[in-house]
């Protein structure tokens, strides 16, 4: 009799081995494929603010009388633009060198170039960005992002349509591989600039860190363990220039062979936290 109950014990207690240990196996993979895509977003959306820094100044790319200038709020990081006058396309190419912290404390390095077809501010303006050894803090960029101009929308917004191709996200010994299909609305700062005095009538900064974003859409992504998996917005991410993390907004994240989770960025503040629920359950992690 003893010997006939021992199998099934013995396999009850090693499905539960098994179910936990898939379990905690589904939750990392949903962690993982959570924070690699968030640092994709900040990233790009972080190339986005840089590209208006150099331009949001008030005067139209064909307008522009001087060939190079210093970033808006930037000592050490230069935009350099060609050629001059009326002709398109326009190639404008930000350097930060071997080193260069920004307003907001930091570190970018390398090269990035942006061709517009048209002015910023021009509806179907198409503007084509590759990088060149671009870093920002311990993240190196490579690919091609692509925002094109939109309609200004019924609120009185700018759009773009933004797609990004073949990039490659790298930092230490691991890296991210990260397509995507975004739309942006422009929905708070877009009529102040570097120009804009701010509320102790001083210019500078401050008409450049109340731009605030919203993106919706789809992205894939692979790590270096060779684990995809696809995401997509449920509800509008928010973005503010300043703020390095995702304010606001929802998404779907879906591991390959995994269960899928749901990642909530939080009611508006600027932090690091987030969460994502996977069956039911909610676990934090860092953006």
């Amino acid at each position: 009799m003893n010997r006939r109950f021992h199998f099934p014990i013995a396999l009850t207690l090693l499905t539960s081995v098994i179910f936990i240990s898939g379990c905690k196996k589904v939750v990392h993979q949903n962690i993982q494929a959570a924070s690699n895509s968030s640092v994709a977003v900040i990233l790009f959306n972080d190339v986005f603010a840089q590209l208006n820094l150099a331009v949001n100044n008030g005067t139209a790319l064909d307008q522009i009388n001087q060939s190079s200038w210093l970033l808006n709020g930037s000592v050490c990081a230069t935009a350099t633009l060609s050629p001059l006058g009326s002709t398109f396309p326009k190639t404008l190419t930000i350097e930060y060198g071997t080193g260069c912290t920004g307003p907001n404390d930091i570190l970018r390095k390398g090269t990035f170039t942006a061709e517009f077809s048209g002015n910023f501010g021009n509806e179907g303006t198409n503007i084509d960005i590759l990088f060149n050894g671009f870093t920002k803090g311990q993240y190196t960029l490579a690919g091609t992002y692509s925002v094109t101009v939109g309609a200004v929308n019924g609120a009185g917004n700018p759009t773009y349509n933004e797609t990004v191709s073949d990039a490659i996200i790298s930092w230490g010994t691991q890296q991210v591989l990260w397509e995507a299909s975004l739309n942006r609305t422009w929905t708070e700062g877009d009529e102040t600039n570097w120009n804009t005095p701010d509320t102790t009538s001083t210019m500078g900064i401050a008409g450049l860190n109340d731009d605030v974003f919203e993106l919706t859409g789809t992205g894939s992504g692979n790590d270096s363990n060779t684990h995809p998996f696809t995401w997509e917005t449920s509800t509008a991410l928010v973005l503010q220039t300043g703020c390095g993390y995702i304010k606001q907004g929802t998404a779907f994240i879906s591991p390959a062979n995994f269960n899928d989770g749901t990642v909530d960025y939080g009611m508006g503040e600027c932090d690091k936290q987030a969460t994502i629920e996977v069956d039911g359950e909610v676990f934090n992690f860092t953006q």
